[in-house]
Order: C-alpha cells, then sequence, then structure tokens
C-alpha cells in the first residue's frame, strides 16, 4: 500500500507491506506533491507540477519520462512574450486557458501501461484524456502522443493478447491494433445501452470471462463542515471548485459477462471466487 506522510514538516511517501505488516520509506521525495493517475505492474503514472507525465518505480526510484503534455493532439501551449517555457496550456474545447500546474486534473482521466516497463521497451502507454474522453498511445522510445480519433467517451480500457480494449459510456467495445502503423478503431461489440449515466468499467475475470460493470451514483452533493450547513455553497468560477469537497455516493453495480462473439451481455448476480476493484485507476 502506497501511501504519503509528514516527515519533520515535509511530506514524504511510505510503502506498507501487507505481508510483512511492516512500513517502508521511499526515496521520491517530490511524489508526494505529484497527480497520480493510476498504479500499475508495480509502476505508477503521474504528472508533475507542469503536467507532464512519467513512469515511476516507488521501490527502486527509477523514472521515465512520457512525451510531453504539448504533443496531445488537443493541447497548444501559451508562452509569454520573453518565457522559454510555456507558462500555461489551451485546450480546444476549453475557452480560457489553464495554469501548468492546474492542466494535469483537467486534462488526465485514466491510464493503462500494456506491459511491466521493468522488462525492456516493449510497454505501451494509453491515457483516456479531455476533450470529452478521447484515447492517445505512446509507445516506449516515443516522442509524442498519437490521437486515436473518431470516437470519444472513453471509460476504461485493458490489454489482452497485445491489443488495446476500450469501453465507451454506451457500452460499446473498441478493439486496436496498436502495433499497427495506421492504427483504426474495430467495433467488436455495438452499444449496450442509451443513457450516459452510469460509470463503465471493463476487466477480465480469473476464469477468462470479459466483465463489463456499470456504477450508478445519486446526485452528487457537498462534503459540507459541520456548521456550515446554511451556507450558499454554489460555485461562480471554475477557480473556485474544490474537487475534494464533491462527493458522490455509489448506490447500484451492476455487472455482466460480455460475449463478443454474439455481441451482447447478460447481468450475472455473483462474482464466484473473484474479487472486484473499482476506483479511478486500472480495473481489477
Amino acid at each position: 500500500m502506497l501511501y504519503t506522510f509528514d516527515s519533520d514538516g515535509t511530506k514524504a511517501t511510505g510503502l506498507y507491506s501487507l505481508v510483512e505488516k511492516k512500513a517502508y520509506v521511499l526515496p521520491l521525495q517530490d511524489l508526494p506533491n505529484r497527480h497520480i493517475i493510476v498504479s500499475c505492474y508495480g509502476w505508477i503514472v503521474n504528472a508533475d507540477e507542469r503536467s507532464e507525465l512519467h513512469l515511476v518505480n516507488p521501490i527502486t526510484g527509477e523514472q521515465i519520462a512520457l512525451p510531453s503534455v504539448t504533443t496531445i493532439e488537443q493541447v497548444k501551449p501559451i508562452y509569454d512574450d520573453d518565457a522559454a517555457a510555456a507558462n500555461g496550456y489551451k485546450y480546444l474545447w476549453h475557452t480560457g486557458e489553464v495554469t501548468v500546474s492546474d492542466s494535469s486534473s483537467i486534462l488526465y482521466y485514466k491510464a493503462f501501461v500494456s506491459c511491466d516497463p521493468s522488462m525492456g521497451g516493449g510497454y505501451t502507454v494509453v491515457l483516456i484524456h479531455n476533450p470529452y474522453c478521447q484515447l492517445s498511445f505512446a509507445r516506449a522510445g516515443d516522442d509524442k502522443w498519437t490521437w486515436l480519433p473518431p470516437y470519444s467517451d472513453y471509460e476504461d480500457c485493458f490489454f489482452k493478447d497485445g491489443l488495446l480494449y476500450a469501453a465507451t459510456l454506451l457500452g460499446e467495445i473498441h478493439m486496436f491494433d496498436l502495433t499497427d502503423p495506421k492504427v483504426a478503431p474495430k467495433i467488436v461489440m455495438g452499444k449496450v445501452k442509451d443513457f450516459l449515466y452510469e460509470n463503465i468499467y471493463i476487466v477480465e475475470a480469473s476464469c477468462g470471462n470479459l466483465l463489463q460493470i456499470w456504477r450508478s451514483d445519486d446526485l452528487p452533493k457537498w462534503d459540507v463542515p459541520e456548521g456550515d450547513e446554511d451556507d450558499d455553497h454554489s460555485f461562480d468560477s471554475e477557480s473556485e471548485f474544490d474537487s475534494e469537497s464533491y462527493v458522490c455516493d455509489t448506490n447500484t453495480i451492476k455487472v455482466h459477462k460480455v460475449s463478443l462473439t454474439e455481441g451482447k451481455i447478460v447481468e450475472i448476480s455473483s462474482l464466484d471466487e473473484n474479487l472486484l476493484f473499482l476506483g479511478h485507476g486500472q480495473t481489477l
């Protein structure tokens, strides 16, 4: 379990071993200040103070810089007249300019890694990012992100047998061969619902079955401090928004077994011996 804590007035990174029941302090001084996007194969995809992405191994301290945020198709750097480095980014869907430090929470939704980067240079990193939850990817050694048009509203991805599978808000599943120089989506299952209400997750069960999970929330609410219940907690600008006080409670989870050959899903009532972990990172 990875966590952060205060040590002598500064933030530090710790790792707790559930097997050994022992805590370790890790040599990663700047990691607590970064935006953690996902953990995969023992590596962490994270964004630094300029919203640049890195792969970090928290045990060894090894870091791999991923292609610059400015190489994402929909991102344009903003420069002052005399500045050598960008002080902000502009998105094709956004009417204003966003500072380099705030961009990561707006731009990045999820990230996925195809295999363990420690095993060599054969890995690929896939992003679900704004605008409109589109896909981009970068292979090991690439100097830019490659956009995967034309679809959007992607919710979750996973790799199987060297192929990328991506699920949309309508339950569609698209397949990509990222080794193909002319990579294009193949729709292996069409939409299975008509409303963009639930969060969608896909994962392969231990038995090999592909599962699609729908999670719906109650109406969003604000985590209001005690004694402030009568205050007006509406927000007039994006800068006043505090995501940490924004609360969505899950009310329903439905699990479906997917048949790609038949192009349909069937709701199931038991996970048998499987455990399911849902969240903002990789579905397990």
